[in-house]
């Protein structure tokens, strides 16, 4: 178990990203993470450099606190944190499971304090500071989580938040519980946040309307230096800001260090695909398959730096692959590009002939090309053994059917 100035030390980064993979993954409808596939998914976040993992809710039960307190206890360089409500029993029970950190969440819009909790405003303020307080006396690092953030009046949560700083949390979490946040409000009201407590604040963004990722970088944008994400965005509902997006962004378009290395985060995440039964589809951003695949708009001489050109990153950055796909609509680049992988030659004109036959039999075929279509299309060209309709139905009935036919 880290000391309270260790995790600060491992947090010190530009952007720190906060993975709540194993926490939220079964929130998703369907999905159920075995204790060993949540210590191997603990162990590949690690691994990629993610700064702090949210391991679970001790308060829900035995078997909780189990799984909590085995990753807490496999010596990570991440911090190991837990969930909890405002409620002292709660922190007790992760102190038992030995993290080193604890998130504490309370609702703080006018919704959810009277119609769910039945509770007044006061009454949330004054819960929230004795929890704090609490963890704070334990020497735990603290993250005060205001839930539905985005539908609480800015008076109260302005308020709220000076009474969280008073209580000695370490950082405010700015969440979107129900998602329905956009990316101008959320840099406004972040951007207040960090200017009326002077905290570490984190947005945690919900993916509801699409826009997680784009309310984060909006967040990031306003001050906030802490992100909380998933792995694939699992989670409730339609889901997280996954976790691959944001740091991608932090450090290309950003130019802030994570910390995370995203080739090692690619095992993370297919670790996660297998065990939750989600796919990882070919187009998902960063580590789709088909992340990088082209089938047209390569330039003429059908070079590798003309594939680049038209590439946004890298695909070493993200331990990808590119990709020259041989579709209906090919070019003839593409073609030349692939057979100069293949180490064969071949002019213009046959370059035009073979192209269209890989675009006549991709559509034939109802699929895309392999490199072994393409050498065989290759040979039979060059051998003179192409297999082609000898006519088309117009030409063959002119001449069954002669115009000077008596």
């Amino acid at each position: 178990m880290k000391s309270k100035n260790e995790v600060k030390a491992y947090l010190n980064r530009q952007i720190c990203i906060c993975d709540t993979t194993i926490r939220d993954s079964e929130n998703a409808s369907g999905v159920v993470l075995s204790n060993t596939e949540k210590y191997r998914i603990a162990k590949l976040l690690d691994n990629a450099g993610v700064a702090q993992i949210d391991v679970g809710s001790p308060f829900t039960g035995a078997e909780e606190k189990k799984t909590v307190r085995r990753i807490s206890r496999m010596g990570l360089n991440a911090s190991v944190m837990a969930y909890n409500r405002a409620e002292k029993k709660d922190i007790d029970d992760s102190i038992e499971c030995d993290v080193d950190a604890v998130s504490i969440g309370i609702p703080v819009s006018e919704i959810q304090m009277t119609r769910r909790m039945g509770k007044t405003p006061d009454w949330v303020r004054n819960k929230m500071f004795e929890a704090v307080s609490y963890a704070v006396e334990k020497d735990l690092y603290v993250s005060c989580i205001m839930e539905d953030a985005t539908r609480a009046s800015l008076p109260f949560l302005m308020n709220f938040a000076l009474d969280a700083k008073e209580a000695g949390a370490d950082r405010l979490v700015y969440n979107d519980s129900v998602g329905v946040e956009e990316p101008f409000s959320t840099f406004e009201r972040v951007k207040i946040l960090k200017q009326v407590t002077e905290m570490d604040i984190e947005i945690q963004s919900r993916n509801d309307f699409g826009l997680a990722t784009a309310n984060s970088l909006a967040g990031i944008k306003a001050g906030a230096t802490f992100v909380g994400a998933s792995l694939l965005g699992i989670g409730s509902r339609a889901g997280n800001a996954p976790l691959e997006e944001v740091a991608l962004i932090s450090e290309e378009k950003l130019k802030m260090s994570t910390g995370i290395n995203l080739t090692a985060l690619k095992s993370a995440a297919v670790a996660l695909s297998r065990a939750s039964g989600r796919k990882i589809w070919e187009s998902k951003p960063v580590l789709g398959s088909g992340c990088f695949a082209q089938e047209a708009g390569l330039s003429a001489d059908g070079s590798s730096s003309a594939i680049e050109i038209l590439e946004p990153y890298d695909p070493a950055v993200v331990g990808g692959e590119r990709e020259v796909v041989l579709g209906k609509h090919c070019s003839v680049e593409s073609v030349i590009y692939l057979l100069k992988s293949l180490d064969l030659g071949i002019d213009p004109d046959q370059a035009e002939e073979l192209t269209e036959l890989v675009r006549q039999n991709a559509s034939d075929q109802h699929r895309s090309l392999s490199t072994d279509d393409l050498y065989e299309l290759y040979q039979d060209l060059m051998s003179g053994t192409v297999f082609r309709d000898e006519e088309d139905d117009e030409d063959f009935d002119s001449k069954r059917n002669p115009v000077d036919e008596e």
